[in-house]
């Protein structure tokens, strides 16, 4: 039995070595060949293991070599948050962890015993610094000395597993949120190039939206769409309709409306405006002077050198300072154009108390003296003393404080949602809404220029946790509820039809809010101004009650009321009074309830827009002409004196007219009459008695004119108007 199992074990043995069963004189020799090879093939492994490593060290000093010119940033990729390896392995121990987006800094490459690479790396989070390792398929970043490394002596090395950094469709939809999937495939398929890095915020977009708004974080120019415009208390004035200055007196504060659509990167995701989530840093393969040239063209910096000597032209300054200090000439030069405007005319680079500060570096305050104060003192102590040493200071702080720091791109520039260094939200550049988009355009042009355009772009777009849906409505806005729609529409027929909605209505209304990107002012547009409520006839009295109970939901107080009710004797239109009514706190806080957003009353007449230039109008009508205002004249003056005309200029319009000269008013009359227009009072005996005398004397009802309109009593009118006194032309 033990010999029987002893040749099955030796049966079984052979057949798994394929050995022949006599152990003669050909079986020892293949024995010694075996081992003859086994020898060899050590010696070949060997020779390639020692080769390997010389590749491996040639390599490392290769991008050593490189990082010791630069910092190279990456960018975290293809993981919603990955945690740093306390070494190069996948087994190793798990440290921080960062968000997908996450800006790292490259400080070495190490080769793990599988074959894979992983880069050594240095990231912030709230300041705090970490280092760690972290695998080569989850980095990214456009930085061209970094991707020629790779591509020709990373790749020398036998064994690593280098995988492809190329978003295709699969790459958009597991990493993106499905609402960013038809932009972003749309894009690919024009860009096969670009690369789409989600930044995971992990921000709670109301929350930002509410941070944003905070103070005067946010602000808007005065070109800009009122229903961008706040119109919260100390924001704006519904007296006079007009907005109060914020930072001098071109800059009013944003409304959430207009915040929420310049933050929603949805609102970016085309072939210009995404190139607000460009890096921007330096890259002399794509940013060349004839794009810089591009974005200059139409300012006064074109084909021109600085004008105090200190540097060549300024296409050739832009991008010898960028060159220098590593931050993208394209953004520089646009940076300058959107803080200076086109003319340079501006007194922060007029040399001002002998320095410059072409970026606006530390310019702040309510006013244009304290911007100029504040922006004059911080480049005095940078000894910023030519136009030259402005440029380079100036991008030197860009590249410190925000580029390397998280903020690497024109909208976390503006939109501080990086956690990497000084916390959330504060620690932004510019205070305008619009920068990101209108910056994003110049250097799209600028790439478009020099044929760069499907070049291999990296771009880190945020995603915020409940961002608003998209449908119909314009991007930036939340989806309204059809229940809470159905409640809104339901209560304006109550209060201002008097009756219950029929069922056409109700459903044209709620479809028109929940499809349609229709607002409450909309609607209430829509009921003021229909058929079956201007069929009442109401008083102003009457009108009055109506508005206070569908727009502010409430009785009307006395005194609030009888103060509308001056303003509307004075000339005050029914439009600009519900438009007032819109823009109060009550309103929006009643549409917040209910989830609806505010906006503004449409189809506004320019006699609507301003209460105080529209009663200036009036006046004048009613002083001048005796009557009250047609509605033609009332607009067409109304709009003049708000495109500029000034108050000489329409009173003329008025005096010089052949309504007013055919009545053939007495010297007592037209004077009596400039009394009320001009001063706005009844005229003292003595001082009509004098103008009249000069009259029959011989003096000109244009000299009499001229004495009113100069006074300083109407100098002081015009000022509680709102509009400039001017000069007589004729």
């Amino acid at each position: 039995m033990r010999k029987k199992g002893f040749l099955a074990l030796l049966l079984a043995m052979a057949m798994f070595v394929e050995l022949p069963l006599t152990a003669g004189a050909t079986t020892l020799s293949q024995n010694d060949i075996t081992a003859n090879n086994y020898e060899a093939n050590n010696r070949e492994n060997n020779e390639k293991a020692i080769n390997q490593e010389e590749e491996k060290a040639e390599v490392k000093a290769a991008l050593s070599d490189i990082l010791s010119k630069k910092d190279v940033y990456v960018l975290l990729y293809n993981a919603d948050e990955y945690a740093l390896r306390s070494a190069p392995d996948e087994e190793a121990e798990k440290g921080q962890s960062f968000p997908c987006g996450s800006q790292m800094r490259l400080l070495d490459v190490a080769f793990s015993d599988d074959g894979n690479v992983y880069f050594m790396v240095e990231a912030h989070l709230y300041d705090v610094a970490y280092t760690g390792y972290v695998e080569q398929s989850f980095i990214v970043t456009q930085d061209p000395d970094f991707v020629s490394w790779k591509d020709e002596e990373l790749s020398k090395v036998a064994g690593c597993q280098l995988l492809l950094e190329i978003s295709k469709e699969d790459s958009i939809k597991a990493t993106f949120p499905s609402g960013y999937w038809d932009y972003l495939i749309a894009l690919n398929n024009r860009h096969s190039n670009w690369t789409f890095v989600p930044y995971n915020t992990g921000l709670d977009w109301n929350t930002v939206l509410n941070e944003e708004h905070v103070g005067d974080r946010s602000l808007v120019y005065k070109t800009a769409d009122d229903s961008w415009k706040s119109k919260e208390a100390g924001d704006y004035d519904p007296v006079t309709g007009t907005y109060i200055g914020k930072s001098g007196s071109n800059w009013y504060r944003a409304s959430l409306e207009g915040i929420a659509y310049c933050m929603n990167p949805l609102n970016y995701l085309n072939d210009k405006n995404i190139f607000a989530f460009e890096q921007l840093t330096f890259n002399g393969e794509l940013q060349k002077v004839e794009g810089v040239k591009a974005i200059i063209s139409n300012t006064w910096m074109k084909d021109k050198a600085l004008e105090d000597g200190s540097g060549g032209l300024y296409a050739d300054v832009f991008m010898d300072v960028g060159r220098q200090t590593g931050v993208s000439p394209y953004h520089l030069a646009s940076r300058v154009v959107q803080e200076q405007g086109i003319m340079g005319q501006a007194p922060l680079i007029s040399g001002y108390g002998g320095v410059y500060n072409y970026f606006n570096v530390k310019a702040s305050g309510g006013t244009e003296e304290a911007i100029l104060a504040t922006g004059t003192a911080y480049a005095q102590s940078q000894g910023w003393t030519t136009r030259y040493l402005s440029i380079l200071g100036g991008a030197e702080r860009l590249g410190e404080s925000y580029i390397t720091k998280g903020q690497d791109s024109l909208y976390v520039q503006k939109y501080d949602v990086d956690s990497s260094y000084y916390g959330l939200y504060s620690h932004q550049y510019m205070q305008n809404i619009q920068a990101p988009m209108t910056e994003s355009t110049k250097v799209y042009s600028a790439y478009n220029s020099v044929g760069a355009l499907d070049s291999s772009f990296v771009f880190k777009i945020p995603v915020f946790d409940n961002m608003p849906g998209i449908g119909d409505k314009p991007l930036g806005e939340a989806t309204v509820d059809k229940a809470t729609a159905e409640s809104f529409v339901r209560r304006l027929y109550k209060v201002v039809l008097d009756r219950d909605a029929d069922e056409k209505g109700l459903n044209d209304w709620i479809n028109a809010l929940t499809k349609k990107g229709k607002c409450a002012g909309d609607l209430i547009y829509g009921f003021f101004y229909s058929e079956e409520m201007l069929n009442k006839n109401l008083s102003d009295s009457e009108f009055l009650d109506y508005a206070y109970r569908a727009i502010l939901g409430r009785e009307a107080d006395e005194q609030g009321k009888n103060n509308w009710l001056k303003e509307m004797e004075l000339g005050a239109t029914r439009g600009s009074i519900i438009n007032g009514f819109i823009g109060s706190d009550e309103f929006t806080s009643m549409c917040k309830q209910y989830g609806i957003k505010r906006g503004d009353l449409p189809h506004l007449e320019p006699a609507d827009k301003n209460i105080k230039r529209t009663q200036f109008v009036v006046r004048l009508y009613r002083n001048i002409l005796g009557r009250d205002a047609d509605k033609i004249g009332l607009n067409t003056w109304t709009k003049d004196l708000a495109n500029g005309k000034s108050a000489c200029s329409v009173i003329e319009g008025f005096f010089y007219s052949e309504e007013f000269q055919n009545e053939g008013y007495s010297p007592e009359e037209f004077v009596e009459i400039l009394y009320q227009t001009i001063l706005g009072r009844g005229s003292d005996p003595a001082g009509k008695a004098d103008w009249v005398k000069q009259i029959k004397s011989g003096a000109s009802k244009r000299d009499i004119l001229a004495g009113f309109v100069y006074s300083n009593e109407f100098a002081k009118l015009c000022k509680e108007y709102g509009i400039k006194v001017g000069e007589l032309s004729r």
